[in-house]
């Protein structure tokens, strides 16, 4: 893509110049150059403003396709111009994008709108595109908007789903322990999230094996909040959630086996992290790292080599809990 806005030069004809690759009926690969030429108009665009640049881009050899693109509309002579135009002259193709057809594009493609406007967006604006970004598209969101969506939560309103998303967000790409989401937020909104997380945890992990995106992230947030729930609401309460949560959704089963299925990964994962906090000050038992990282509950330990568990159980002293480093 080659922008053509300069300072006062005339831009011969398009604001944008694009190659694009298609496939032929033989499977080759053929170069398309496009013109693109964008009219910024409160009224409609008459013919007098797209004669020029399709004259100009007819001119060009190489130029297969030019698309006039405007924020208001075509008038219907215009329309009847290049209809005329384009049946005496079959290249380059001319294509006219008004309003509607930009708001459609942009429907097919919010993504590509989110990464050109995502500066304009006010903080409740990013933590949705967030939201949207992780349940339709099982994509992530980076560490700067997280840490700003984490300076701005007093005034946001972080509900299940986004909470999800911003967890999720944080086992990817961020650090859950400067940020930890679950902590301030309501219970409800804490449980609300563990409750979809689990219930939709096979969707969200086909997804994004179809669209090669990490699994892991998924598995540590829900890991995360069961250890977040069992702090705050404690044994009894959570181990009643988890049993009771697959009947909540009207229509939809969950037969054990299921079930099984969804809570292994996400309980291993878990077991894992406490066992690593666990036994990273243990004077009893001493073993290799198997989930956490070392910046985690901002915990130091020598870096052990080697591969698999080792363990060194001892009897002559207590085994400690401390339960601030697990929370």
């Amino acid at each position: 893509m080659e922008g053509r806005r300069g300072s006062g030069a005339p831009d011969q004809g398009r604001d944008i110049e694009l190659s694009f690759y298609v496939a032929s009926p033989d499977g080759d690969l053929i170069k398309q150059r496009w013109w693109i030429e964008a009219k910024g108009r409160s009224g409609s665009v008459e013919p007098f403003e797209v004669k020029n640049p399709i004259v100009n881009a007819a001119g060009k050899a190489g130029v297969d396709v030019i698309v006039i693109a405007t924020n208001s509309a075509f008038s219907n002579p215009t329309r009847d111009w290049v209809k005329e135009w384009q049946g005496d002259h079959p290249r380059p193709r001319v294509k006219l994008w008004e309003r509607a057809e930009l708001e459609s594009l942009c429907s097919k493609n919010p993504l590509a709108v989110i990464r050109l406007f995502a500066k304009a967006l006010n903080s409740q604006g990013k933590l949705e595109v967030a939201r949207a970004k992780f349940w339709d598209y099982s994509a992530f969101t980076d560490e700067p908007t997280l840490i700003k969506l984490w300076r701005d939560r007093p005034g946001l309103t972080i509900d299940s789903r986004s909470l999800i998303a911003l967890i999720s967000s944080e086992m990817a790409n961020g650090n859950i322990h400067s940020r930890p989401w679950a902590v301030g937020v309501d219970e409800a909104v804490m449980v609300g999230a563990l409750g979809e997380g689990l219930l939709n945890l096979l969707y969200l992990a086909l997804r994004a094996d179809e669209g090669g995106v990490r699994q892991l992230p998924f598995f540590r947030a829900l890991s995360y909040l069961i250890l977040a729930s069992l702090h705050r609401l404690g044994t009894p309460k959570t181990i009643q959630f988890l049993s009771v949560v697959w009947g909540v959704v009207e229509g939809r089963d969950y037969p054990d086996r299921i079930q099984k299925i969804i809570l292994r990964p996400v309980l291993h994962e878990l077991l894992s992290e406490v066992h690593d906090v666990c036994t990273s000050d243990c004077r009893r038992v001493m073993s290799d790292r198997i989930a956490l990282i070392e910046s985690h509950y901002r915990r130091k330990k020598s870096n052990i080599t080697g591969s698999g568990s080792v363990w060194a159980q001892t009897t002559q002293r207590p085994a400690p809990l401390n339960r601030a480093s697990v929370f």
